[in-house]
């Protein structure tokens, strides 16, 4: 497993190099990449980079994991607040970030920091995009951040297992 990390100041101009940095960092450890698999990654990379543009500002840190043909892209900001899925009109400029994520990645997810917050997307290079729409389940409300939607492949569970710390042990006590 190789991960990299850079720092970037959050704005329009660097959302846009960060992305095609990070397609070209996946491209130099010698993971081929189709036109599809890089337009996909720096799709997924751009969701991430704007959400801290918009929402943070400032510096914004950028790891890149790569796990033969997963490739985990994880922005960090300053804004402790968790993204949440709106509901779009059709002529909204923005709300469709977590939609687009659902639909590219193998899963996605945020969480608070001590520093802020820290969006990650994990993308198959493997897996073909899914055309549905992907919303929350049936009944629950579009901005309902406590019901969001996860997917998990046998391969996204062994990279996770990798990337989380190992759960202590418990240890025995034995009395007499």
């Amino acid at each position: 497993m190789l991960r990299f990390r850079f720092t970037v100041e959050a704005t329009p101009a660097t959302v846009r190099a960060a992305r095609r940095r990070i397609a070209a960092t996946v491209r130099s450890r010698s993971v081929p990449l189709s036109e599809d698999q890089r337009l996909r990654l720096e799709l997924v990379a751009s969701e991430l980079l704007t959400n801290g543009l918009l929402h943070a500002g400032g510096r914004l840190a950028v790891d890149v994991v790569l796990d033969e043909h997963l490739v985990v892209v994880e922005v960090s900001d300053g804004n402790p607040t968790l993204p949440r899925r709106r509901r779009a009109g059709p002529d909204a400029e923005g709300g469709r970030g977590l939609t687009v994520l659902d639909g590219l990645c193998l899963l996605r997810g945020a969480e608070a920091t001590e520093t802020g917050k820290r969006c990650f997307a994990v993308l198959d290079l493997n897996a073909p995009v899914r055309h549905e729409e992907a919303g929350p389940p049936d009944g629950l409300a579009g901005n309902d951040a406590e019901h969001e939607r996860w997917s998990l492949t046998p391969a996204g569970g062994r990279l996770l297992g990798a990337l989380l710390p190992a759960p202590e042990r418990p240890t025995r006590s034995w009395t007499s």
